[in-house]
């Protein structure tokens, strides 16, 4: 996908010119012509490449993007499951045209069917030209596919996008448990060498638990924000009985314990139905970005080893803290003294295994990338709770709890309230984000 990249960018230089043209050429004559051209599209909010067709292309451009989702999301669900190993086509063939046709579905609604000002085509082009220098050093391409993503959600009502996200990926994960139910798709590699784990764990068709597990927590948290409007108590059901399913079957803890979070906010939403956020609790809400990236980072630095085994530390607190957390915290104490940090990202080794998606963030991104993220997020925390959404607040908390042990956090697909973050991505006002509406309105 680096020409893809690469495309983009170029094609927003280009129509950042051609609407130059098309500014100064409308402008009235006289002095100051170019100043008053400039001015009106740094204010005023425009297709690129000229106004022809408006409506048909902000049509086509929500046609494309929830296209484009679909897409990715059987690439991910499909072409990522054992089918991959049991037909070469799926990986030779499917996958790579699902991705191009999902990559150019977004493009396409990015340069003709999305409105910009000036002022937010510079930001988010200044934030996107960072992500695809960093794509291009780590070589991830579930991170410039979130990103790509997040930019063609600008002013979309997310609504018709969810329900087919739901509904495509439901079926999909279906059909890998269907296949692998009828062994028609070859058995998973095997677990027993991996670390702390002493039971059977279902991968139901994917290569690890924690696989079906991502995927699964995402269609939550895609349910979640469908019903952001009017969630009801069954919603909160529903996600609790996920959770539970998640947790007896690949015994993926993570995802489950984040969606049963995301279940007890549902109902704690539902108790709170029509009551304003007071702005207290906005800042604690938005505080558990640093609080929880501070426990990352800093929890494995009071870490020493004290014996040649693998579990072999100390003190004898942070030593039961690693094994309750799988020996994530051991992994970034080995993090901190055998991998560099680069200020562009690089591509990691398979050795330390970086699951806490800050740390990870760190060394796979780098550390602008790193701050960038933290700071998105904590501006959308705080924008959606002073604008009263308690229910997407509640959707960017349960996957900051996922993020905390796992790095799938940057996989679309398991994070679909990623594209929560598009207004603070573009520089808007929280009263602008989805489309302009509240979101009891859009959504």
């Amino acid at each position: 996908m680096f020409g893809f990249a690469n495309a983009l960018l170029l094609a927003l230089v280009l129509a950042a010119g051609v609407d130059a043209a098309l500014a100064l050429r409308a402008a009235a004559p006289g002095r100051g012509r170019c100043r008053r051209a400039l001015a009106g599209l740094w204010r005023t909010p425009h297709l690129l490449f000229g106004p022809w067709g408006t409506a048909a292309r902000l049509r086509a451009g929500e046609v494309l993007f929830t296209v484009g989702l679909c897409c990715y999301e059987v690439s991910v669900a499909f072409c990522n499951s054992m089918a991959r190993d049991a037909w070469p086509w799926v990986q030779g063939v499917l996958a790579p045209a699902l991705d191009w046709a999902a990559f150019l579905c977004w493009g396409a609604k990015i340069l003709l069917g999305t409105r910009y000002t000036w002022r937010e085509l510079t930001v988010a082009g200044a934030l996107y030209f960072i992500a695809r220098w960093v794509h291009f050093n780590s070589h991830n391409i579930f991170w410039i596919g979130l990103v790509v993503a997040v930019l063609a959600a600008k002013d979309l009502d997310l609504r018709r996008a969810l329900d087919a996200f739901l509904a495509v990926g439901t079926a999909t994960v279906v059909l890998v448990m269907l296949l692998n139910a009828g062994n028609l798709l070859p058995p998973a590699p095997d677990l027993a060498g991996e670390r702390n784990v002493t039971e059977i764990r279902l991968t139901l068709g994917y290569g690890h638990p924690n696989t079906f597990g991502g995927l699964a927590f995402g269609l939550g948290l895609g349910y979640a924000m469908r019903r952001a409007a009017r969630p009801r108590w069954g919603d909160a059901a529903v996600l609790a009985v996920l959770g539970v399913l998640i947790w007896a079957g690949p015994a993926s803890r993570t995802a489950a314990l984040a969606c049963l979070a995301l279940a007890a906010g549902l109902a704690f939403c539902r108790l709170r139905a029509g009551a304003a956020i007071p702005r207290a609790a906005a800042r604690v809400y938005a505080a558990a970005v640093p609080a929880l990236a501070a426990a990352n980072f800093l929890l494995p630095l009071g870490m020493y080893k004290n014996g040649p085994g693998w579990s072999d530390f100390g003190p004898a607190w942070l030593s039961a803290l690693d094994n309750l957390l799988t020996g994530r915290l051991s992994m970034v104490w080995l993090a901190y003294r055998l991998l560099p940090v680069k200020i562009a990202g690089q591509m990691l080794p398979d050795w330390p295994a970086l699951d806490c998606s800050f740390v990870y963030a760190l060394y796979q991104f780098g550390p602008v990338v790193a701050v960038l993220l933290a700071a998105l997020l904590i501006a959308a925390l705080w924008g959606y709770a002073r604008r009263g959404d308690r229910v997407l607040v509640f959707c960017l908390l349960a996957m900051l709890v996922y993020a905390f042990m796992e790095s799938q956090s940057f996989h679309l697909t398991t994070n679909p309230a990623a594209l929560l973050l598009a207004g603070a991505v573009f520089g808007q006002k929280p009263e602008r984000w989805l489309g302009g509406k509240r979101q009891a309105e859009s959504i």
